[in-house]
């Protein structure tokens, strides 16, 4: 049917369907007469601009179909004025040529130089990929690829997320670099515990024992440990931290490390006075700062934690705190 039958017809019964309102018939006929002659003319005026649907607009044809149809069928007359209007556009202004001003802009001088695409990616890009089952697989291996090089507790997670993929090839390629990774790891520690038997200096074993405290919390860290050997690597990574202690190792940055083990316990106390200890040692207040405002938070002291965000102004753009800081209104 030609799109000027369409709108022949389209008009003639949305015109017929409000003539039958105002017949001599009972309401009830008049109703059925003007439900159905005002469905048929929407059905009709939503085929009409299915006619002059640009090519783009193919592949969702039939959701166009069901909004125009609804348009007119909750808007009598006035959803008519606008499906014209609509197609008087179409007509008279819209054309499918390809603008050539638009093609194609050179990048200015001073964005050259960025303009290449990076070897990896950041994390929300990655998982954007990874979750998108319709992205080629090419794409998704890459996005895989790029989380594979990185480190950190959201990487671990992405390539644990990821060995759950239906696509073999996904999933074989996650197992691959946790498996990677956590060798990595595994190999720095039998070195560590070598370097360990040969030390004899105390001083020497303090910083051996140092390493393999944060080696073993790497494994947590990271999420490479499963949830029934996590325990295992923290009460690891806390004897090796008491050792490094017990050989004069009083390093700020293995206090931290000790306070995030007693987090990690729900030991509230302990890690309060392990932050304490940390700070008089000379840690970066800033840097336990997320710590101790997580203690605030297992403590419900609720003010306490927007107080601590707010002595950083720069944790809104830190990742992983950053959303936090951001969600307690650290602005």
């Amino acid at each position: 049917m030609s799109g000027m039958k369409l709108l022949v017809y389209a008009l003639f019964i949305e015109q017929a369907a409000f003539w039958a309102v105002f017949g001599p018939l009972q309401f009830g006929q008049r109703l059925l007469l003007f439900l159905s002659g005002h469905l048929i003319a929407s059905s009709f005026f939503a085929l009409l601009l299915a006619t002059y649907f640009p090519k783009r607009f193919i592949v969702t044809r039939r959701s166009l179909l069901v909004l125009f149809f609804c348009f007119n069928v909750f808007v009598p007359a006035l959803g008519a004025v606008g499906t014209l209007l609509i197609l008087w556009y179409f007509l008279k202004y819209y054309t499918d040529q390809e603008r050539p001003e638009f093609a194609q802009a050179p990048l200015p001088p001073f964005l050259a130089d960025s303009a290449a695409v990076g070897g990896g990616m950041g994390e929300g890009g990655a998982w954007s990929r990874l979750r998108a089952d319709g992205l080629p697989r090419e794409q998704r291996l890459k996005a895989l690829l790029s989380v594979g090089t990185a480190g950190g507790s959201n990487a671990g997670r992405l390539l644990q997320y990821a060995t759950g993929d239906q696509d073999d090839e996904i999933r074989l390629l996650a197992f691959n670099l946790c498996e990677r990774q956590e060798q990595k790891i595994q190999q720095a520690i039998n070195a560590e515990l070598e370097a360990l038997k040969a030390a004899e200096q105390p001083e020497i074993k303090g910083t051996i024992c140092r390493n393999l405290a944060f080696s073993y919390w790497e494994m947590v860290y990271s999420a490479l440990a499963q949830h029934d050997l996590q325990d295992f690597f923290v009460e690891q990574a806390a004897r090796y931290a008491a050792q490094a202690r017990s050989y004069g190792c009083e390093n700020p940055s293995l206090l931290v490390l000790i306070a995030r083990i007693y987090l990690y316990r729900k030991e509230l106390k302990a890690a309060d006075e392990a932050i304490n200890t940390a700070l008089a040692a000379g840690a970066d207040p800033l840097k336990v700062v997320p710590y101790q405002a997580e203690l605030a938070f297992e403590r419900r002291n609720f003010a306490l934690v927007r107080q601590l965000l707010l002595l950083d102004p720069a944790i809104r753009f830190k990742p992983g705190i950053g959303p936090v800081a951001q969600f307690w209104g650290v602005r």
